[in-house]
């Protein structure tokens, strides 16, 4: 289970490194996914990364918590964080796509 969360882990990595610089620089859709969608939001409009992200965030976790290890700081922890403050559109203070994107990418 530790070598399975181990790749999981190093795909995620590799992922948000990939795909954070282009949300960044673009604003898409990255942090909406069939878990964190508003209303207004079209799946249709969303990069074709951001199931797999959410998918292997959610994955980490669970094998973090199976491993009874912690989740706090991990590259999946903040990218579902980042989640749940950019769907979170009742807060007119919340940092857009851009900016979580830029934040979590110098956060890994």
């Amino acid at each position: 289970m530790e070598a399975q969360l181990a790749a999981v882990e190093v795909d995620l990595l590799n992922l948000l490194k990939r795909v954070l610089p282009r949300a960044a620089h673009s604003g898409e859709f990255l942090f909406f996914n069939s878990e964190f969608m508003p209303d207004y939001i079209r799946p249709h409009w969303l990069p074709e990364e951001s199931e797999v992200v959410l998918s292997l965030a959610r994955e980490s976790l669970s094998l973090r918590d199976q491993l009874q290890l912690p989740a706090k700081g991990t590259a999946a922890q903040m990218y579902l964080s980042a989640c749940t403050e950019n769907s979170n559109v009742k807060d007119e203070h919340r940092r857009g796509s851009r900016q979580l994107a830029a934040w979590l990418l110098g956060e890994l």
